[in-house]
């Protein structure tokens, strides 16, 4: 056996092997997050304030919490407890949005109910 054709071969593989590697397609990382956070009622005269505090506190929360870049936020829940209203939010990105209507269609074939998801 020639010594040349050996490592032409080993090259030959190689070089295959690196192609396929780079045909492949990345993983993707799907992020889904849900957070909780609150509001204190007692400042609020009217719904106009209440929304507008919900938006800021909404726009807070993307700010600080979330080292992503969100294609869906949905308000999941919102109760008041005593004076104060705490907010439950769905935050996803793209690959997650995805997920979640990947999820959700599989629950459709269940007779389970889903959740009511709004988004702002």
């Amino acid at each position: 056996m020639d010594l040349r054709v050996g490592r032409r071969s080993i090259l030959a593989v190689g070089l295959l092997v690196a192609s396929l590697g780079l045909l492949a397609p990345p993983d993707a990382a799907a992020h889904v997050v849900e957070v909780t956070t609150s509001l204190s009622l007692e400042q609020f005269e009217d719904k106009a304030q209440l929304k507008q505090a919900l938006r800021a506190e909404v726009d807070r929360v993307l700010a600080t919490t979330i080292a992503f870049t969100p294609t869906v936020v949905a308000l999941t829940d919102a109760r008041q407890v005593g004076e104060r209203l705490m907010v439950r939010l769905l935050i996803a990105d793209e690959d997650g949005e995805r997920l979640i209507q990947e999820l959700e269609r599989d629950s459709d074939s269940d007779d389970t109910s889903e959740p009511r998801r709004l988004r702002l």
